[in-house]
């Protein structure tokens, strides 16, 4: 092989394996013109493999797009509409996701924008309340529930998320009797369903933590592709004690559905632009991990929650998690059933 030939085939080598380690580019340039440089890239790259992040930075795989899209979504959505386009819109919306116009109680031109028909009131008496057991808290469908064990609960089927994370405090922590064991239930809301979420039992409201987060799309294909999903979203904690022990109600936001309210706490900011700049609650950013940093509120005095009271309402919104602690408690729902708000899910034995 001549001098020429083989200087060739080192070239086309070296940018072969460059595909594999993009580092390896520079042995394609002559040593001279990258003597200095090689040895900045190495040090940097050994800088690189030593910091605690186990996955690409989320701020470049989603946030840029996700949280900005979702917030511009949100401010086009509390825009007032001029009055004579409020029914047509609204008509539209009903229609392409299903809206049940006979619970709506009041003329669609009385609602001011999108944001509002979104989270719309509905008819006294639509939603009865169950007795004998735990209701569901919102219109929605069941992706899963169950028993928990360990941190780790089942978001779908075969991924998980950790209660460490998601509730930012730890699972072995929550009992608070003996012989009682953890449960969760997660309820998904559709677009078109009734978007203000009740309280699913008698309990009090002792804690509110808010984890800024991201905001990723909460369907199928992502919960399957993204574990803790529900732990990087953005989302409002409230935890507490009911009858049998610890209780929480969580709600989470989605890609463009970030917008979450309470009932009676006013503090709540939630879907902000700059919020993941000043909580650092991304992989990239929680050097103590994911779900470690949250803007918390305790009650000095516990607020007191009956079953069916309002809690607060999804403006944008996606679901709801249950997470609580009773006593040899069954599930008479099951993961694709669909619940209206007020309807039994299960009970103690």
């Amino acid at each position: 092989m001549t001098k020429k030939s083989s200087t060739a085939a080192v070239h086309h080598n070296n940018v072969q394996g460059s595909s594999k380690n993009p580092l390896r580019l520079v042995t394609a340039i002559p040593k001279a013109m990258v003597k200095g440089s090689q040895r900045i890239t190495r040090k940097g790259w050994s800088i690189i493999r030593k910091l605690p992040i186990k996955k690409p930075p989320q701020l470049f795989r989603w946030d840029l797009l996700g949280v900005t899209m979702s917030y511009i979504w949100g401010m086009i959505n509390r825009r007032h509409l001029p009055v004579a386009l409020r029914k047509p819109v609204y008509s539209a919306w009903a229609y392409t996701f299903r809206c049940n116009m006979d619970e709506i109680p009041a003329p669609l031109e009385s609602y001011p924008s999108l944001a509002d028909f979104f989270s719309r009131p509905i008819k006294d008496g639509a939603r009865p309340i169950a007795q004998g057991g735990m209701v569901s808290p919102v219109d929605g469908r069941v992706l899963a529930c169950g028993e928990v064990v360990g941190d780790k609960v089942e978001q779908v089927k075969g991924v998980t998320y950790s209660i460490n994370q998601f509730l930012g405090c730890d699972a072995s922590t929550l009992l608070q009797r003996q012989n009682t064991k953890l449960y969760q239930c997660i309820l998904y809301l559709s677009p078109g369903d009734y978007h203000r979420i009740h309280s699913s039992e008698d309990w009090s409201i002792s804690k509110r933590s808010h984890f800024p987060g991201t905001l990723f799309p909460v369907n199928k294909p992502f919960l399957k592709l993204i574990p803790s999903l529900f732990a990087l979203n953005e989302r409002i904690v409230l935890m507490g004690d009911w009858l049998q022990g610890f209780y929480s109600m969580t709600a989470v936001g989605a890609y463009n559905v970030g917008s979450i309210s309470l009932s009676f706490d006013d503090q709540v900011n939630s879907n902000r632009i700059t919020r993941d700049f000043r909580c650092k609650n991304l992989e990239y950013f929680s050097w103590n991990g994911v779900g470690s940093h949250s803007y918390d509120r305790s009650y000095d005095n516990p607020i007191p929650q009956t079953k069916g009271q309002e809690v607060g309402q999804f403006h944008l919104g996606s679901t709801v998690v249950l997470i609580f602690e009773a006593t040899d408690f069954e599930f008479n729902v099951k993961q694709g059933d669909y619940c209206k708000m007020g309807t039994l899910i299960g009970s103690s034995k």
